[in-house]
């Protein structure tokens, strides 16, 4: 029963998208996935609503509680959490098995994506224990000479991330309308590849 927290400390890096497209893609494959809300804007609860996925909006007091409830029913849990909660980031990534961090191709980005991995660190410390963790890239363009600058930067300062990343396509946007975030064959492929590399990262980990 993973817990997989989606997680940075800067909004508008695609969190939400991430942790739908994931929770929904897991769905499919037949396990009983449930998720965790933790920005005080619900955007994962208005995007898994009608999705038959349960999807608990919570408050930074409540996550640690929420998440353990949720790991007792659930095969994986995917937890969305909220940067501009501290507490309620370091509560969800101690709890988590894999931590992912959302991250444009922006030098804004990559410093943020430092900085949730110095509260991974702490989280670390606290549990004793390791979490594994990559930057996932999204929003890309993977012609871009920025793409390619961002990778070499987080690999300089030591940030693992994911060899598969979310291009930027409009049906990413167009889901958070109709809140089928699968609907698109090429977001498909983009999710299976993203959850074979996580899975990858577990295998890993638990070895």
């Amino acid at each position: 029963m993973p817990i997989i927290a989606v997680a940075t400390t800067k909004g508008g890096s695609g969190k939400s998208t991430l942790a739908a497209c994931l929770a929904a893609h897991l769905a499919q494959t037949g396990e009983a996935v449930e998720a965790v809300d933790t920005d005080p804007n619900r955007n994962l609860v208005a995007r898994l609503g009608g999705s038959g996925i349960p999807c608990q909006g919570v408050d930074e007091e409540q996550i640690l509680a929420a998440v353990a409830a949720a790991a007792k029913r659930a095969q994986t849990v995917v937890v969305d959490v909220a940067g501009a909660l501290a507490r309620g980031l370091l509560y969800a990534v101690s709890a988590a098995d894999i931590v992912l961090i959302p991250c444009r191709p922006d030098r804004n980005d990559v410093v943020e994506a430092v900085r949730t991995q110095e509260v991974i660190r702490q989280a670390e410390a606290m549990t004793r224990r390791t979490i594994p963790h990559a930057a996932v890239l999204s929003q890309v363009n993977r012609r871009a000479q920025v793409t390619a600058q961002t990778r070499a930067q987080l690999e300089v300062l030591s940030v693992p991330f994911l060899p598969v990343d979310m291009p930027a396509r409009t049906a990413y946007q167009q889901a958070s309308y109709t809140g089928a975030p699968l609907a698109d064959a090429a977001v498909q492929e983009d999710v299976q590849a993203i959850a074979a590399a996580v899975a990858e990262m577990m295998e890993i980990a638990r070895a």
